[in-house]
């Protein structure tokens, strides 16, 4: 039996010595750019990598000598076509581009430009979503974005937006204001366009604070995220991570000091200034990590139901679920709380009725909100009925002092005066939460 002769390693089928390509990093702050380099050789190890010469990067800093490094084929493409002349190729607005930037093609969007003359004259304007830098560049150092897709050189307008683009033309969301690449405040926008691959043209719905429109900006979606859960905190506590509504977008920061009237000062992160803001202004932090509203770290207020607290208390007792009846604490008994109703009489009709309750049924008194300008349509409210409070909706404005208050439960409506009423509000994570009320803004 003849022994088999050892073959030696076969270089991936791809590219040869002397072929001309270019190279696409998948490092951070590289990803974009295309580096034009020779094939030098396939690389038996590792497998499926070729070395390749650039022809504009050296080896060292004041070296005159390319610089060759191994590359995964996966980082390969070939050299794509020459555009056509620069008369006919006037780029389109919001068209996918390459401009040359140190020495590299980097993938941007147009903005516009004069176009080109006879002899490929002219200036256009480049922006490039990732970083969020705008710039103008002579209409010979920018090219038509191909993209080499099984063997073929494809152009973005033929290709349809990712699947993975979470967002379409309408959508409200925030887009992130950045310093060093770290975020400092969220813009409220809405989008207005999407754009191949992963770009958004949004329009900011609010006007910076001198007055001036922010008007439309092409960014990547890693720089947008939904809107944050419509929940707000009625109340916060000195460190607790929030954002606060200053000018043009929420920025974040931490309660310093906490005042009367629902009103706290807020420090941001950014500007290390205090300022003393309304309650409606704040809003608990959330992050949007992995498609996920992630809460940051909150100081829990723990509510202390001591002698003499004032209170209100639910009950699972048919006929009364869904009402909170107001109460103050007398003592704890056990695991429970004794506590003397103020509007529930005993059974002799004249003296409050006492009882006890056990904890997950007490709550602290809801703060006092203050209503400007009435109570609206549609306003989450709680009524005051048969001696408790009862979570309806606004359903009809009959004046500035009268509501109509539609229960879902028993799916009846019922006429109230403006002192019958206050927001809805629950007590949730040792804080008090309510739906967040539109800004005037």
């Amino acid at each position: 039996m003849r022994t088999p002769r050892r073959r030696d390693p076969q270089p991936p089928e791809g590219f040869s010595p002397g072929d001309h390509v270019e190279v696409l990093p998948d490092e951070p702050g590289l990803r974009g750019a295309h580096f034009a380099a020779v094939v030098v050789k396939p690389n038996p190890k590792p497998r499926g990598s070729y070395t390749v010469e650039y022809e504009a990067l050296v080896e060292d800093e004041g070296s005159d000598r390319p610089l060759r490094e191994a590359v995964p084929a996966r980082n390969l493409r070939p050299r794509p076509p020459p555009p056509p002349p620069p008369a006919q190729a006037v780029p389109a607005e919001h068209a996918a581009v390459d401009a040359l930037v140190d020495d590299a093609w980097w993938l941007g969007v147009t903005l516009g430009g004069g176009g080109a003359g006879a002899d490929g004259a002219g200036k256009v304007t480049v922006c490039f979503p990732e970083t969020r830098e705008v710039k103008e560049f002579d209409f010979a150092d920018v090219r038509p974005h191909l993209e080499w897709v099984a063997g073929k050189w494809l152009s973005p307008e033929t290709m349809e937006i990712p699947e993975t683009m979470p967002y379409t033309k309408g959508t409200k969301i925030e887009v992130a204001k950045l310093e060093d690449d770290s975020v400092f405040a969220w813009l409220p926008a809405v989008v207005a366009k999407t754009i191949w691959k992963n770009n958004v043209l949004v329009e900011y719905t609010v006007a910076k604070s001198d007055g001036t429109a922010l008007s439309e900006e092409i960014v990547d979606v890693q720089h947008i995220r939904p809107c944050p859960p419509h929940a707000s905190a009625i109340s916060f506590c000195v460190n607790d991570e929030v954002e606060a509504f200053q000018g043009d977008g929420w920025w974040l920061g931490v309660i310093t000091d906490v005042h009367p009237e629902l009103r706290y000062t807020f420090k941001s992160e950014h500007l290390a200034k205090e300022v003393q803001v309304d309650q409606k202004l704040l809003r608990l932090r959330y992050d949007w990590v992995d498609g996920q509203w992630k809460q940051e770290t909150q100081n829990v207020l723990k509510a202390k139901f001591t002698q003499g607290v004032k209170v209100e208390v639910s009950s699972d007792d048919e006929g009364f679920r869904g009402a909170w009846f107001e109460a103050t604490v007398l003592k704890s008994v056990g695991s429970k709380f004794l506590v003397e109703y103020a509007t529930l009489k005993a059974e002799d009709e004249n003296s409050p009725l006492t009882e006890p309750v056990e904890a997950r049924h007490i709550r602290p008194s809801p703060p006092h909100i203050p209503v400007v300008n009435g109570f609206k349509l549609l306003d989450e409210v709680d009524a005051f009925c048969n001696d408790g409070w009862w979570v309806g909706v606004v359903s009809k404005v009959i004046s500035d002092q009268k509501y109509m208050v539609y229960f879902r439960p028993w799916k009846e409506e019922m006429e109230f005066e403006h002192e019958q009423l206050r927001f809805h509000c629950d007590w949730m994570g040792g804080r008090w939460m309510r739906a967040s009320p539109a800004l005037e803004l």
